[in-house]
């Protein structure tokens, strides 16, 4: 006979419940590592503006009291070893500001600010040129966009990966980056020349880099795409769909253009009555 009497608990939890519980659980980590991420790029703008702001300026006013003691010394007589120990001073000097300057810079490029995102990468793009050797053209639509500075922000640092991972794994020679604005989307996508990435590589769950990327993609509300094709290259895609009122100024426009030509018909028909 099937017994009926009460279910008796082994001391292990329910696989269902520990299901459910752990859902939430998952998106309670996903906010924290957004709200990480975005303390973190905002004490990255903090330390570069102070950086630049503060160090910055105090090395370049010490530079140009530098100068000007080295310049009011010419004509008194000094031994040439303080006068070249002066003169070392001040070229010490020079090399920190470019320091301050380039580390403000890699912590936060002032053009993403200032800018926009399109200047950024193209910032971006000139510099590792001359770090690696590698060949790198950027082409985009237009210089403004209407995303927000969040998800510019999250763009910007998934090309900045994108970037390494050419460096460190394509065997590349040269990189192309396409902003394109288009459909109510915005999308980024950075392509090589390279080895292509193996389909292996994109599920390996260890890959730090592009957990990165799609976690950043995931909280700027992106999609993003990795594809590679053997002996060809390998192409990182990223779409960001715009908001609404972005995605309907190009309809308002195509709307105002036939009461324009409207106009212009209603002219010509006046001109050709007037004739008559």
């Amino acid at each position: 006979m099937p017994h009926h009497g009460p279910k008796l608990d082994n001391g292990l939890p329910d696989e269902g419940s520990s299901v459910i519980e752990l859902r939430p659980s998952q998106e309670q980590m996903r906010q924290l590592a957004a709200s990480l991420q975005t303390a973190r790029e905002e004490e990255r703008a903090d330390l570069a503006r102070e950086l630049h702001d503060d160090l910055g300026q105090t090395l370049t006013a010490l530079k140009l009291e530098l100068g000007r003691t080295a310049a009011a010394l010419k004509d008194v007589r000094l031994d040439p070893p303080v006068m070249d120990r002066l003169q070392s001073l001040v070229g010490l000097v020079e090399i920190g500001v470019a320091m301050v300057k380039r580390l403000a810079t890699k912590l936060r490029p002032p053009a993403l600010d200032h800018l926009g995102l399109a200047e950024a990468i193209r910032w971006e793009a000139a510099t590792f040129r001359s770090r690696s050797g590698l060949r790198c053209h950027v082409v985009a639509g237009k210089d403004q966009t209407a995303l927000t500075a969040k998800q510019q922000t999250a763009l910007f640092r998934i090309f900045q990966e994108a970037l390494t991972n050419v460096v460190r794994h394509a065997q590349a020679s040269a990189v192309r980056v396409r902003l394109t604005e288009a459909r109510g989307a915005f999308e980024l996508r950075v392509a090589d020349n390279g080895r292509g990435i193996t389909r292996e590589e994109i599920a390996d769950a260890g890959s730090i880099g592009l957990l990165g990327m799609r976690e950043r993609a995931r909280q700027a509300g992106a999609m993003l795409r990795i594809a590679g094709v053997p002996g060809k290259g390998t192409a990182v895609t990223v779409t960001v769909p715009l908001p609404l009122r972005a995605a309907a100024r190009p309809r308002a426009k195509s709307r105002a253009a036939p009461k324009k030509h409207v106009a212009a018909l209603r002219r010509a028909g006046a001109k050709r009555r007037h004739v008559r």
